[in-house]
C-alpha cells in the first residue's frame, strides 16, 4: 500500500489556515444576538465536489483540465496541491507529473472509490450546514462564509481552511470499520470518531477556529478552557438539534460518564489547583487530543478539560441572560469570566 504509507504521518494533523436528535433542552430556541433582523436569512450552503472534479483530470487534457478547475473553484487547486498533498504548484516543473501521480496511484484510487461509495451525495450535511450557517449570520451579519470544497486529503487534514476556502477531507470520515484506517495504524480513539457524524460538528468548529482566535488575558489553563467552552456553545446554538455528545465528539457512555461525575471532575481540578496553571503539560493533558485525561480512570474522555469548560460557559450563559452571544465571544478575561460564571458543582 505505497500511497498509503507514504501519507501515514500527515492523518496525525487537522490544518486551519487562517487566511440528528434533539438537544439536552429539547428546543431550537431563537439565538440571543445583538440586533436581531425582522427575517433571519436562509443561507443554502452546498459543497462542491472538488475530489470529482480534480480525479478525472487526464494526462493528454490537463491543460485544460486544470483551467477549468480554477474557473470552478478559484485557486483553491493551488493551495491543495502546495499545502495539502505537497507535491508543488503550477509553476514547479514535475507538477503535472506530482498531481496525476497522486489520482493515478492505485491505493490513493481505492480510497478515492470508497469516497464516492459512502457519499453519492452530501444532501445531509449540506441541510445542516445550512442551518448552522444561517444562524451564524444571523448573530454575525458581517462575516463571510466561505465556499466548502470536499477533497482527498491522503489522510493529510480533516478540515482545511484558507481564504474565503474550506476543504473537507471525506476520506477522514469512512467509518470505524474502514480497511484504511486499520492499514494505517490509527489510534483506536481517533478511529471511532472518524465517522459521517463528525463531519458538520467538525467544519464549523474549524470555522469558528478560524474566525474567533484564542485571544484571551491570560496563558493558563482555565483561559484555553473558557475559549474552548465559548466555541462549544457556540456550535450548540448553531446546531440545536446536536446532543452535546456528537459536538463534543463523544459516546454516550464517555458524556455520561462526565455528566454523573460532574463533582469529581470539578474536584481534581480545584484539589491540583489546575485552573490557573500556567504549565503547558497541563494544557495537553486536559485538553488536547489523546486516549485519555490524566489522573481520570478509562472511562473517562479525553480533552475533559473542553467538556468542563463548556459547562462553564453554559451556566454563565444560564446566569447571564441578558448577555448576548456576540458579546460572549468577545469576552476575553477568563478569570472574570469563571468567577462570574455561577459554575460550582457539588464536590463528591
Amino acid at each position: 500500500m505505497r500511497g498509503l504509507q507514504i501519507l501515514i504521518w500527515g492523518i496525525l494533523l487537522t490544518l486551519v489556515i487562517s487566511c440528528g436528535s434533539s438537544t439536552e433542552s429539547g428546543s431550537s430556541a431563537p439565538l440571543r444576538v445583538n440586533k436581531a433582523p425582522e427575517d433571519m436569512q436562509v443561507l443554502t450552503i452546498s459543497i462542491e465536489r472538488f475530489e470529482r472534479d480534480l480525479f478525472s483530470f487526464k494526462k493528454e487534457s490537463f491543460t485544460n483540465d486544470t483551467l477549468r478547475n480554477y474557473r470552478q473553484y478559484g485557486t483553491f487547486l493551488d493551495l491543495f496541491a502546495s499545502k495539502i498533498i505537497r507535491v508543488g504548484n503550477k509553476s514547479f516543473p514535475l507538477f503535472r507529473e506530482n498531481l496525476l501521480g497522486f489520482t493515478n496511484d492505485p491505493d490513493i484510487r481505492s480510497v478515492y472509490n470508497e469516497v464516492q461509495k459512502q457519499y453519492p451525495d452530501l444532501k445531509v450535511e449540506e441541510s445542516d450546514l445550512s442551518i448552522a450557517f444561517s444562524r451564524f449570520h444571523q448573530a454575525f451579519p458581517d462575516t463571510f462564509i466561505p465556499r466548502i470544497y470536499s477533497m482527498i486529503s491522503g489522510f493529510n487534514f480533516n478540515v482545511v481552511i484558507a481564504d474565503s476556502s474550506l476543504g473537507l477531507a471525506l476520506e477522514m470520515y469512512l467509518g470505524d470499520s474502514c480497511k484504511f484506517y486499520e492499514l494505517l495504524a490509527l489510534p483506536k480513539y481517533k478511529v471511532d470518531r472518524m465517522n459521517r457524524q463528525q463531519v458538520v460538528p467538525d467544519v464549523v468548529r474549524a470555522y469558528l477556529m478560524g474566525t474567533f482566535v484564542l485571544n484571551m488575558k491570560e496563558n493558563d489553563l482555565i483561559s484555553r478552557m473558557v475559549y474552548e467552552g465559548q466555541l462549544m456553545y457556540l456550535i450548540s446554538q448553531l446546531l440545536p438539534h446536536y446532543e452535546d455528545a456528537r459536538i463534543l465528539a463523544y459516546s454516550k457512555a464517555q458524556i455520561n460518564w462526565c455528566q454523573q461525575n460532574e463533582g469529581k471532575i470539578w474536584a481534581h481540578f480545584i484539589d491540583r489547583k489546575l485552573f490557573y496553571s500556567t504549565d503547558f503539560n497541563n494544557e495537553v493533558a486536559y485538553v488536547s487530543d489523546g486516549p485519555f485525561s490524566k489522573g481520570f480512570p478509562k472511562e473517562a474522555p479525553a480533552r475533559i478539560g473542553v467538556w468542563l469548560g463548556f459547562a462553564i460557559v453554559k451556566s454563565f450563559m444560564l446566569t447571564h441572560p441578558e448577555v448576548t452571544i456576540n458579546e460572549l465571544m468577545e469576552m476575553h478575561d477568563a478569570h472574570q469570566f469563571f468567577n462570574t460564571s455561577g459554575y460550582k458543582p457539588t464536590r463528591s
